[in-house]
Formats: structure tokens, C-alpha cells, sequence
């Protein structure tokens, strides 16, 4: 059976993110788009050989031959777009960050259980193979988390058409890069519960850097930051009370530049992983099974509302001048 999938959003992100898996498989098909604008729409499916487009989006979500949803545009639209298709049935993968904060994430988690259908956020970087490799090695040495420090940096075009320059969208560097570090940490010390010592650069009409402490359950605490004005680089450093593991390009290990490196009494081990599937691919497999009934979200449940919620956390504790 092949899955039809709409894209809400004529958007940079689902060219790789959607529609360049797709592309690799014989069960998914991008069936549609949906914008707006309805010549925005068509000119993107032209250009990316999708069959269908729509100038509505509850055309779209309504449509039969619709199977399921991928949201692709700012997160400010996630809550209204996501639910379109939650009320029309259908299953929803909806792109990071999951919703503008918690309590929106909390009405769109609960509209979908209550009508019966999947929706889940897209974290492309936890699903890619090298965080299983990550994983068994600080099984294998560093002992106990004590301190934990994530960071990404990408540089993030200045183009008046560029959302994530404009907070009230749902850009910045917190909302936009801030919520893989988040989640890089959860992977290891678990969500926070207190964020202190935040600082933010503002430029434009958004946070364009962040800094942030956050305190752990067990006394592990955690350092996070992201700058849209920096080179590419990400890097996740878990400090144990047996060694040390630093994982370089957590992100996207399909673009290079990747490695885990464990520091233990015993020495120092690094290692890479396949760069492929890649984790866009590794995402939709996902996907595809989790719809088709074949597989659980390797996510729990309330990892989207929880992802907001350490987003709000820092957000609302910002250092005053």
C-alpha cells in the first residue's frame, strides 16, 4: 500500500525533509501541496513533480486520496494547519518546533488522541543510526551524567522573506536550532527543570543567539546554545563520572563531519557511523510504519508538549538587563 502524503506549505524544508525521501521509496508518494497562494502552489509542484496543488488547505486535508499531512510551514500556523487535518482524520507529521509553545502543543496532542489519529513532531536527528552507536557507547564508559553541554550553529539567510528573523512567526535561534540541543540533552539527563543564566542577542525581529543553564533531575546539569549568525557546527558533550563522550554533528550525520568520541581511564575510542539511510530518510520510515500500524514512535507520546515546554522554560526565564 502506498502512502499519500499532502505537504501543508510551499516550504524550503519539505524538499529535503519530505520530498527527497519520498522520492527513495516505492510505498510513499507526495501526492499534493497546499498553500495560500494557489500559483505559489502550482509553481512548486511543477518544480518538484507533485501531481497535485491546492490554493486551500482544508481542500487539501479533505481530499480522499490524502492519507496524511506534513505541516511545513512556521510553527506560528502549526496549531490551525495540524488540526485541519487532525478533524479530517487524517495522520499528521508536523515539522519542528512542534507548535509555538506548550499550551498549544498540549490542545493539539490532546484534539488528536481524541479523534483517533497520529500526530507526531518532526526531530529528524534523533532518528538517524548514529544515536544508537552514541548511546551504547556511554552505556559502555562514562558512567553517570553529571554535566551535559549541546550547541548548534547554521547560518540563517537575512532575506526580508525569511521567517525565522521574525519571533512573532515562530523563528529565532531558541525556537528554530535551540530545540535539537534541547532534545540532544533530554536524550541523556532528561527534560529540565529549571533554566537559569539566559542570555539572548536580539537582531531584527527575533533572537538571533541564545545561552542557556539548565538544572536536571539528579543534580545533572546542562549547558545549551544556539547563534543563526554562525558557521554550521553542532556538537553534544555528555560528562560522566567515568568518562567523557563527545558527539560531533549529532544534527545530521549524513552531511559529514560526524564522530563519537569516548574518553574513558581506558583511553580514547572514536567512531563514525553509515551516513546512510540519512535521518530525513530514517524520519519517514518512521512514519510510514507508525501509520501502517507496524511500529511504535520511537518518541514517547508527550515528547512534543515536553519539547515546548523546556522551550518556554528558557524563554521565560530571559536574564533582564
Amino acid at each position: 500500500m502506498t502512502l499519500r502524503i499532502g505537504i501543508i506549505g510551499a516550504a524550503r524544508v519539505a524538499t529535503y525533509a519530505m520530498i527527497a525521501p519520498a522520492a527513495k521509496r516505492d510505498d510513499v508518494v507526495v501526492a499534493a501541496v497546499a498553500a495560500r497562494d494557489g500559483a505559489r502552489a502550482a509553481d512548486y509542484a511543477a518544480t518538484h513533480g507533485i501531481a497535485r496543488s491546492f490554493g486551500d488547505y482544508a481542500a487539501m486535508v479533505n481530499d480522499p486520496d490524502i492519507d496524511a499531512i506534513y505541516v511545513a510551514t512556521p510553527p506560528a500556523f502549526h496549531l490551525e494547519q495540524a488540526r485541519l487535518a487532525i478533524r479530517a482524520g487524517k495522520q499528521v507529521l508536523v515539522e519542528k518546533p512542534f507548535t509555538l509553545n506548550a499550551a498549544e502543543a498540549e490542545t493539539l496532542l490532546a484534539e488528536a488522541r481524541s479523534a483517533g489519529v497520529i500526530a507526531v513532531e518532526a526531530q529528524h536527528s534523533l532518528f538517524h543510526s548514529f544515536w544508537s552507536i552514541a548511546a551504547q557507547a556511554a552505556v559502555d564508559g562514562i558512567g553517570e551524567p553529571l554535566h551535559i553541554d549541546a550547541w548548534f550553529n547554521a547560518q540563517v539567510k537575512t532575506d526580508a522573506a525569511e521567517f525565522r528573523w521574525d519571533a512573532g512567526l515562530g523563528g529565532g535561534a531558541l525556537m528554530d536550532l535551540g530545540v535539537y540541543p534541547l532534545a540532544w540533552v533530554w536524550a541523556y539527563g532528561g527534560w529540565p527543570l529549571a533554566a537559569r543564566d539566559v542570555h539572548f542577542r536580539r537582531e531584527r525581529q527575533a533572537d538571533a543567539a541564545f545561552a542557556a543553564t539548565l538544572d536536571l533531575a539528579h543534580g545533572v546539569t546542562a549547558r545549551v546554545a544556539a547563534d543563526m549568525a554562525a558557521p554550521f557546527g553542532a556538537r553534544l558533550t555528555v560528562t560522566g563520572s567515568m568518562g567523557t563522550l563527545t558527539i560531533d554533528n549529532p544534527l545530521a550525520p549524513q552531511r559529514g563531519g560526524h564522530a563519537i568520541t569516548l574518553e574513558t581511564a581506558a583511553g580514547i575510542t572514536t567512531v563514525t557511523s553509515p551516513a546512510e539511510p540519512g535521518s530525513y530518510d530514517a524520519q519517514l520510515a518512521r512514519f510510514v510504519d507508525l501509520v501502517a500500524g507496524r511500529a511504535e514512535w520511537p518518541l514517547p507520546a508527550d515528547h512534543p508538549l515536553m519539547s515546548m515546554r523546556a522551550i518556554d522554560l528558557v524563554r521565560n526565564q530571559e536574564s533582564k538587563p
